[in-house]
């Protein structure tokens, strides 16, 4: 072994150059690869094999690009511009055809050497970034367009090597400083003609102050005023957003509406501004390549421009996705890939929305990367701040809904309004190797200690460690033993998760199958659906099968279950995902998963109709539940009241939530249910209203024969819930209640006390008293301390169904074998899964994604106990 003064030092910077010239799509093209080490050029190749022929390219490329879509931020009223709109079936088809013939294109022997080379000569650590540098010196003008504006990034190079960021080629030239705090930001915001809405892109820069950024922001400014701008102070950071295009020598921005104003009439204070610091350049508009092609003769080091028409909504998520992360410290290639990769969660609507950003560079310039010089109390007081942004953006949003957008006519699906993104969702997502923020699992010492030592172990790779400290943690013999260890499904999901790495290690050759779970484990009813998860993974695990589960906490927050629906279906080691709690958290995370074909089960979500919901969108069918529908709940509700409260041709009074889906829902289900029982609403409640008096209840409520009270399940806020509580409260257990499932919880009985007895009634799918349910009910006595409740055994069922449909697949498993499979499991009923929580019953799914076995529910009350006991059980499966 080489001591260590001996060993290759790893170097700064890495740049890679690859230059196409001689030659054309028609013959194929010679090519240069060049690889450079802080700035040196360590290896030069001009004797590589020709790129092949691709005659197709040119004709592909230009039918996809003449499907450009309107309220883009190309400028409109340029002379000789006319945009074309095609409908998004065609525009997919001709993005899936570049895409696919650039995919063979890649996939040919040359390319495949290049990759091995390119690999085998680059050395960086992990936190580093290896641009790959497009150079196109063809003498064909049109090909070298054509060439610059290929999707690079789905070359399997990139995949390969997960540090690289393809880029295009600028110059050589001399190197300049990095950032140096404070950095200061020219923020220029063009006309927002035709509906952009730039006020988000001003709100996401809000993001670089916070970490200590200098930022002038200035509104459809004069050119006079731009010049005199780059002219007189010094900048570190030029941005741009509104309209732009590639008219003309030097592309074009529309300052304000109706006056263009081409770059070149700013050459002289542009220049100024280089000599005095001017680092990097971001226009988030259209078409910018020619503005790239003339700041790089500026000697501008970096650029990062959008290369052809972008829509807005694509172009505000970019800026806030790169910001994000740059702002934090990521190297800016590896800033500009991440941002990128998060484009494809949206390509179901936008085809190639991921193709448009590009980063220009100077590949002798050591990568740019923000200054770390801020305040000590930096970290608390930029969460406060990130969350003060959001707030920000969400009053954005607001304001903006009544803008008309013409993109939406054609699009409708892209017309989703921005949502804040969590700071740091990573941290609420792990398998083991870190805890997970958030987590309403508390542990007192010492065993908050071992669980921090078994996560350490974990990620350091001594599974056989991490395994016997979970274990002692979870032993019910160990001196000292807490029950709140026991009653950690995180403890027992990493220790599987160790022993199936474990196993991996000893035999390379078995595979190891990954899902995850994504709940609020902020709320015991989050924790709930992991209790189910983990006793099947851990069920599944002594079986031999080697599972691993991912948890995520979605906060019960619809924006950050979006958030972590990116994460998850973006790492294809994920074939299926048991969640999320509520409806509408399902809904949003629905609309990434489907584009990624990831099935996700959730065992508490049961708005009617939420796979063919055009909000939820749901294009792949990947939705399925092991709950019954609301339609069911209402139904077993209504029907319990009738035939056994005897209270026919019921009077209601009702209180929901106007504001959330699940709620209205229910509400529109019961509204149905109740009329075909001859019964009616006299009085219904919104709960939402801020003007509902709490303090006492309404006068209708006399007259009533019931009370229905259906809050949401607390998404977002826990308003409806409380005020749910106080209605019980107030009803003294006078009128019979009929309740939603969001108030199947221990602490709706600990506030409401007596007033709930034998006056609450629920509809479940899952009781442990139920028949059939007797084994469940033990094996979850064993594993947790105690009884648990329909939302565990129900995502238990999830899983189950998961389980099957891998040992029905073909090996290696994929995402699409297990839609597959849960999809037979209605026609095939030989196929289903058996329920491990009702002896006799099937899992299985109709066309829509619904479990077939759940026609009606049980119900239960509150006894004196204050417990929730079973009333009313459903006939016994039969066997």
């Amino acid at each position: 072994m080489l001591p260590s003064s001996a060993r290759p030092k790893i170097p700064e910077n890495v740049a890679v150059v690859l230059e196409i010239s001689r030659g054309s799509f028609a013959d194929g093209f010679s090519v240069k690869l060049q690889i450079l080490e802080d700035g040196r050029t360590i290896q030069e190749d001009d004797d590589l094999p020709h790129i092949p022929a691709a005659s197709e390219m040119p004709q592909l490329y230009q039918e996809w690009k003449n499907t450009s879509l309107e309220n883009s931020r190309q400028l409109q009223a340029v002379p000789a511009q006319v945009t074309n709109v095609a409908n998004l079936e065609t525009w997919k088809q001709r993005a899936e055809e570049l895409e696919n013939y650039c995919r063979r294109w890649f996939e040919d022997g040359a390319f495949r050497s290049l990759r091995d080379r390119i690999r085998a000569n680059t050395r960086v650590s992990t936190d580093q970034s290896v641009p790959i540098i497009i150079r196109c010196p063809t003498q064909d003008d049109n090909q070298n367009e054509i060439l610059r504006r290929l999707p690079w990034h789905i070359w399997d190079l990139f995949t390969n090597l997960p540090n690289a960021e393809f880029a295009l080629f600028t110059g050589f030239r001399e190197q300049v400083p990095t950032f140096k705090a404070p950095v200061r930001v020219l923020a220029i915001f063009g006309s927002s003609q035709d509906g952009l809405q730039l006020e988000q892109d001003a709100a996401a820069l809000t993001l670089l102050e916070q970490r200590g950024a200098q930022i002038v922001k200035q509104s459809e400014p004069s050119q006079e005023k731009i010049s005199h701008l780059l002219f007189d102070q010094n900048w570190d950071i030029l941005f741009f957003a509104g309209h732009s295009s590639s008219e003309g020598k030097s592309g074009q921005i529309q300052i304000s509406d109706g006056e263009f104003l081409p770059l070149d009439a700013l050459n002289k204070s542009l220049t100024k501004a280089v000599k005095r610091g001017l680092k990097l350049a971001i226009f988030n508009s259209c078409d910018g390549l020619k503005i790239a092609d003339f700041l790089a003769k500026l000697n501008v080091p970096a650029v990062i421009v959008m290369r052809e028409p972008v829509p807005d909504r694509i172009a505000y998520q970019f800026l806030l996705y790169f910001l994000r992360e740059f702002s934090q410290g990521k190297p800016l290639c590896l800033a500009v890939r991440e941002a990128r990769d998060r484009l494809e969660s949206v390509q179901g609507t936008f085809p190639a929305a991921s193709w448009l950003p590009a980063v220009c560079l100077n590949p002798n310039q050591p990568e740019f990367v923000w200054p770390d010089k801020t305040p000590q109390n930096r970290k608390s007081s930029f969460f406060l701040s990130r969350s003060r942004l959001m707030l920000g953006l969400a009053g954005i949003i607001a304001v903006s809904i009544p803008i008309t957008i013409n993109r939406c006519q054609i699009f409708p699906s892209t017309c989703i309004q921005p949502v804040p993104i969590a700071d740091d969702v990573e941290k609420f997502i792990s398998f083991g190797k870190q805890p997970i923020a958030d987590s309403r699992v508390r542990l007192s010492e010492p065993y908050l200690s071992l669980k921090e030592q078994g996560i350490t172990a974990f990620a350091q790779g001594r599974y056989g460690d991490a395994i016997a400290i979970f274990d002692n943690l979870r032993n019910k013999s160990t001196p000292g033993f807490s029950l709140a260890a026991l009653k950690d499904p995180e403890i027992l999901i990493y220790r599987n998760n160790a022993l199936v790495n474990l196993r991996r290690t000893q035999n390379p050759n078995l595979p190891i199958y990954t899902i995850a779970v994504a709940a609020p484990l902020n709320f015991n009813f989050g924790l709930d659906i992991v209790f189910g998860v983990a006793q099947a993974q851990d069920v599944a695990v002594k079986d031999g099968l080697n599972l691993q589960v991912i948890i995520a906490n979605d906060s019960n927050k619809p924006a950050q279950a979006r958030r972590v629906a990116e994460i998850l279906s973006n790492n294809t080691k994920v074939l299926a995902v048991v969640g999320h709690y509520t409806s509408p958290n399902t809904c949003a995370a629905l609309k990434v998963y489907s584009p990624k074909e990831l099935v996700v089960i959730s065992p508490t979500s049961t708005v009617v109709h939420l796979q063919s919901n055009p909000d939820c969108y749901d294009p792949n069918k990947v939705f399925y539940r092991t709950v019954s529908s609301s339609r069911v709940e209402a139904y077993s509700l209504v029907q319990y009241l009738v035939e056994n409260l005897k209270k026919t041709q019921p009077k209601v009074v009702v209180f929901y939530n106007s504001q959330e889906e699940f709620s209205k829902d229910l509400f529109e289900q019961f509204k149905q249910v109740l009329r075909a029982f001859n019964g009616r609403i006299i009085a219904e409640f919104d709960l939402s209203d801020p003007k509902f008096d709490i303090t006492k209840l309404p006068p209708e409520v006399r007259d009533a024969d019931a009370l229905a009270i259906l809050p949401d399940g607390g998404t977002d806020d826990s308003t409806a819930l409380k005020k749910t509580i106080d209605i019980i409260k107030l009803n003294k257990g006078k009128k019979p209640i009929l309740g939603a499932n969001p108030l199947y919880l221990q602490e709706v009985i600990d506030k409401a006390k007596t007033t709930t007895v034998n006056s609450l009634f629920l509809a479940v799918d899952w009781h442990h008293n139920q028949c059939g349910a007797e084994n469940y009910k033990k094996e979850i006595n064993e594993y947790w301390g105690g009884d648990l409740n329909r939302r565990t055994a129900l995502a238990d069922e999830a899983v189950q169904a998961v389980l099957q449909a891998i040992k029905l697949s073909n090996s290696p498993v994929n995402r699409q074998e297990i839609r597959q499979k849960l999809s037979e499991t209605g026609i095939r009923p030989e196929t289903a899964a058996s329920s491990k929580i009702i002896d006799g019953l099937k899992i299985s799914f109709n066309a829509r994604g619904d479990r077939r076995e759940f026609t009606t529910r049980a119900i239960v009350s509150v006894n004196k106990q204050l417990k929730f006991d079973l009333v009313k059980d459903v006939p016994c499966p039969k066997k």
